[in-house]
């Protein structure tokens, strides 16, 4: 490797971290012999469960080093990575290439050793709060103490902002959550004062730039943030409506926005649906059809750039009384069915392969009715722990503390709300998987939330 000196290799030699049963171990090279009686040097990093031996032919150690260097940095946790990167140079320069980055994600994303957290956000007083929690964590038996324990994540200072402290509909919000990174938007109503990309675990921030034609006030904005991974771009597609809708796309790699051509003619999306939901390589939202009041799935392809529909599962009596919510379990495109009459009912349906409408399995939930339900939006579907689903909970407007987080277990049907932290009076959760990525290409502006904003809408 370019650059890599002695004394990297022999910082090299004697310490790579490993983690196993969340203890950090240190680990030694070793000569051994294969059945050939060839020499061959051996590193071993985990358990032998774990299957990450590396076993490399060298005639010296300075010989191995480098080709080495790469196959353990990438099996190693992010908390090590970072400190590593402060060991020289060179080291910095390898875990922070782009490639080396794309592959440790795609190796750890799917891994049981992925470090995935439920980001809770809000805003409270002027000031936009972010929380991490452990995924598991959240299936600790005392829930209130795994929401004391959240981690606060520090993104921007206080948004000391006139109007915001005015009116109560200011607010940031998670827009959506890709590849380790997430959409925050500084929000009147739904519409946005400043957009933002940010990396919860680096701390950087890409602030988009503006509309790129003014809306009136009283229209509505739905949002959705997704990855193209044929042209490497991370993408957000905003629905205005006023009254009829209107479609941006802004690219990162171009740092700009694009005004489509609207496919919709007559059909309406969602209030209460600001954000939409990424699976595979496109956008969702629910939308409803005027004439007949049907409801219908609505998706962005980002490759192509064009809009397709898929049915949702139908109930008697057509679904005029349903209000419908999409969010994502298990990487499934999931919807809730919240209805009032003629009994109170909520279903979720899980659509197992995606773009099969024959696919859709139903789960009826046994929610507490200790208020009415606006909202139910899938966040998360927990792996071997019997099937718990989060859930991110709105309640109707008239009343205090109108979000909140619920864990539902599916087999044995019942419901846990979870604290919400410090009191947030907006509040909105995404599962974020930790990575060093970052956005390529484009023209990144750093700065405050409101630095390089959308100005007035």
């Amino acid at each position: 490797m370019e650059g890599f000196t002695m004394k990297d290799e022999a910082f090299f030699m004697v310490v790579v971290t490993a983690v196993e049963e969340g203890e950090e171990k240190e680990k030694e090279p070793k000569a051994v012999l294969d059945k050939e009686g060839e020499e061959v040097v051996a590193f071993v990093y985990g358990s032998s469960s774990m299957q990450n031996n590396v076993v490399l032919k060298s005639a010296t150690m300075s010989a191995y080093i480098p080709q080495l260097f790469t196959e353990v940095l990438i099996r190693l946790p992010l908390k090590a990575l970072a400190r590593f990167q402060c060991v020289s140079k060179s080291w910095k320069a390898q875990i922070d290439n782009l490639q080396f980055v794309k592959m440790h994600y795609d190796r750890t994303k799917e891994s049981d050793s992925a470090e995935v957290r439920i980001l809770v956000g809000g805003s409270n007083y002027g000031t936009h709060k972010l929380f991490s929690i452990n995924v598991h964590d959240i299936l600790s038996f005392d829930l209130d103490e795994v929401c004391g324990r959240a981690k606060k994540i520090k993104i921007s200072h206080k948004l000391n902002h006139g109007i915001y402290e005015l009116h109560d509909f200011y607010g940031c919000q998670i827009l959506g959550s890709c590849n380790g990174l997430i959409c925050l938007g500084l929000l009147f109503g739904t519409a946005p004062l400043a957009l933002t990309f940010v990396n919860p675990l680096t701390r950087k921030k890409w602030d988009l730039p503006w509309f790129p034609k003014h809306y009136p006030g009283g229209t509505s904005h739905h949002y959705g943030f997704g990855y193209n991974e044929v042209t490497d771009d991370y993408m957000l597609v905003v629905l205005t409506e006023n009254p009829s809708i209107e479609v941006m796309v802004y690219s990162f790699n171009s740092n700009s926005w694009k005004v489509l051509d609207s496919p919709f003619e007559g059909a309406t999306a969602f209030d209460d649906q600001v954000r939409g939901v990424f699976i595979g390589k496109a956008l969702h939202w629910v939308m409803r059809d005027w004439n007949s009041m049907d409801v219908f799935v609505v998706a962005f392809d980002l490759q192509t750039e064009q809009f397709y529909s898929m049915l949702l599962p139908e109930y008697p009596g057509g679904s005029i009384h349903w209000n419908v919510c999409l969010g994502s379990s298990g990487g499934c495109l999931s919807a809730v069915f919240i209805g009032r009459y003629p009994t109170y009912v909520v279903d979720m349906w899980v659509m197992r392969k995606y773009a099969d409408e024959d696919s859709w399995f139903k789960y009826t939930l046994k929610l507490p009715i200790c208020r009415l339900y606006t909202s139910v939006v899938p966040i998360a579907l927990t792996k071997g722990y019997n099937h718990h689903v989060l859930l991110q909970i709105m309640f109707d407007s008239f009343n205090e503390g109108s979000n909140s987080l619920l864990l539902y277990n599916l087999k044995g049907r019942s419901a846990t709300f979870l604290r919400n932290p410090v009191a947030l009076s907006t509040l909105a959760a995404c599962v974020c998987s930790g990575s060093l990525l970052l956005p390529s290409g484009g023209r990144a502006r750093r700065g405050s939330l409101l630095s390089g904003g959308l100005g007035r809408c």
